[in-house]
């Protein structure tokens, strides 16, 4: 009994219990590079088409990440944090386990091998586990800013001499287990790199070894369960303007003469003004008659709305234009997961193509760090409002030249094929260099850094709640670009049937026209530009509504806080503990 006290009482923080989803993880950073090279399982293994593997591809990253915003929506309305990541975790470990017997020798046929009831079962469950295992692992140790009177500390370790400004030792334990959380997650996806390259592992014990890890990360989550709280759910701000827009719709005929005193306000609240911006939805804060203060929430839930919610409503619309044009940048993202690497295995080299994805992994880190160090501060200073704006133009620039190059390579590979005369065999390899792709992974890389990072703080300044749903938002839109892509792939390959002689979609990469299928992207990432300058240039920057970092501390964790007098003291002692100044000569 005292030894469980104990352990309670060292889980009383939220950012210990951090540590009881490092399992899941290391299962996640294996997933990394499985999911990622499906094309090359369908494509080789299975000697699908190439248009119906990527149409495979497509359509399971697409809906893994529309899916998001369900599962939010889910989280927030009853099932919260812990039970869906622990309803995810079944549900991809299974799903990962069919895929895994959905191979030769087990059987001979996709259609009759469990194969389309195991990816439907990992689209849910990767959906599913994205924002339950950040939300109860990064988010809650992430140190938003460093208390005021926290004034800068000589510290001296071993023969090294450093100056650090941390808040107490709490927050030296967030970063701590930060960092060890980032460090698991890394050491995954090591592991998924070394058995593609260096043990050249089968498709079966790459499905099976990825769910090994997630069920075996679930047993390490179930073992801190008893330190966690009940459920705390919260309100959604998409379930808000549905309840605003029937609640307008609803009062339509209603004559609002601008009197505050019709207004449904919160009491003890915070309550903005009534804008003229989309006026037509301030009747839904509108009481009709004073019968309307006598309702019961569940009757008020969807015929009158405070001025709060009315706004929020308001700043959804608001950015509605602006997030069609981020569209384009899911489908030029498409390309990195089936074109890319359907090139890699048909150049000369020998080269894996996690090897090309983890240099687009560091390009975009690289870059992303790069232009938050050189240019976005200056950025700030001369245009502050504009700064995410000018991040996702560079961004989308960026999709324009990264489908350019990809064209000029694949013409390159295709006259190298033209010359040896196996330009119909769909097995040759192309005698050129896979080196040359590292041009188009890498601009791929800064797309991702630029406007992928540039659209999640956007949704950050303008979107409300947005520290639950900017992620949520960002990852939807990149979803519906991804599932567009198959209506896009399949006009073109109208087109090219219909008004060429030679098909640019063939059965193999060899026998396709995949340079003119890029040029055509890039036409397309080069209109959506000018659209994007002409809408972010109408766009009213001053609906900003801070940053994410600046919002109050969301509940995430659920945790149990028992009130001893002992847990009290020991916490006021570790909360006054600040690092010492060591007199260094």
């Amino acid at each position: 009994m005292t030894t469980c006290g104990a352990l309670r009482r060292w889980f009383r923080w939220r950012e210990r219990l951090v540590i009881f989803t490092y399992g899941l993880l290391f299962s996640k950073g294996m997933m990394s590079y499985v999911l990622a090279n499906l094309m090359t399982f369908l494509t080789d293994l299975w000697k699908l088409k190439l248009k119906e593997a990527a149409a495979i591809v497509n359509l399971q990253e697409g809906l893994r990440n529309m899916l998001q915003i369900c599962v939010a929506l889910c989280i927030d309305a009853c099932l919260g944090y812990r039970w869906m990541l622990i309803l995810s975790s079944v549900l991809y470990s299974t799903g990962l386990g069919l895929l895994a017997y959905s191979v030769p020798p087990y059987f001979n046929k996709l259609k009759h091998s469990p194969f389309w009831e195991g990816l439907a079962l990992v689209i849910v469950g990767g959906a599913a586990q994205v924002i339950p295992l950040y939300s109860l692992s990064f988010e809650q140790t992430k140190v938003v800013r460093v208390p005021e009177h926290c004034e800068a500390t000589r510290l001296k370790v071993a023969c090294c001499l450093g100056k650090v400004r941390i808040g107490g030792w709490r927050r030296l334990q967030q970063r701590i287990i930060r960092w060890f959380g980032i460090g698991f997650m890394m050491l995954g996806a090591i592991t998924s790199v070394y058995g593609f390259i260096y043990l050249e592992d089968e498709w079966h014990q790459r499905f099976l070894r990825s769910a090994i890890a997630i069920v075996t990360g679930l047993l390490w989550f179930l073992c801190g369960f008893p330190f966690y709280g009940p459920r705390r759910l919260q309100p959604s701000p998409l379930s808000t303007m549905l309840r605003t827009l029937i609640a307008a719709a609803r009062k339509s005929h209603l004559n609002y003469g601008g009197n505050l005193e019709q207004l449904h306000r919160d009491d003890g609240k915070e309550n903005p003004l009534l804008t003229d911006h989309l006026e037509w939805l301030n009747k839904a804060a509108v009481k009709e008659s004073s019968a309307d203060d006598n309702l019961t929430p569940e009757e008020k839930r969807w015929r009158l709305c405070t001025v709060k919610e009315v706004e929020q409503t308001k700043l959804l619309l608001n950015i509605i234009p602006m997030s069609a044009t981020f569209i384009v940048y899911g489908m030029v993202k498409s390309l990195g997961n089936t074109f890319f690497i359907e090139q890699v295995s048909s150049m000369s080299g020998d080269i894996s193509s996690v090897f090309f994805q983890m240099i687009q992994w560091f390009s975009q880190i690289s870059i992303k760090r790069g232009y938050k160090f050189v240019f976005e501060k200056r950025i700030e200073r001369i245009k502050g409002r504009y700064s995410d704006g000018v991040k996702i133009g560079i961004g989308m620039l960026s999709s324009v030249i990264c489908c350019a190059v990809a064209s000029s390579i694949e013409s390159k590979r295709l006259q190298a094929l033209s010359k040896e005369g196996r330009s119909n065999d769909p097995d040759a390899t192309a005698p050129i260099t896979a080196f040359w792709l590292v041009l188009q992974f890498s601009f791929l890389g800064a797309m991702e850094g630029l406007a992928g990072d540039g659209i999640q703080d956007f949704f950050g300044h303008y979107a409300p709640d947005s520290r639950r749903y900017g992620p949520v938002f960002t990852s939807s839109l990149t979803g519906f670009g991804t599932v567009l892509n198959i209506g896009f792939i399949a006009f073109l390959d109208y087109y090219s049937t219909s008004r060429h002689t030679e098909i640019w979609l063939g059965d193999s990469i060899n026998q396709s026209r995949l340079d003119l299928i890029y040029r055509a992207y890039a036409m397309v990432a080069l209109l959506n530009c000018f659209i994007y300058a002409y809408v972010s240039y109408q766009y009213s920057y001053d609906n900003i509504i801070g940053r994410p970092e600046e919002e109050k501390e969301i509940p995430f964790l659920e945790v149990k806080e028992e009130e001893t007098a002992e847990g009290d003291q020991q916490n006021n002692q570790e909360q006054d503990v600040e690092l010492q100044r060591i007199p260094v000569r």
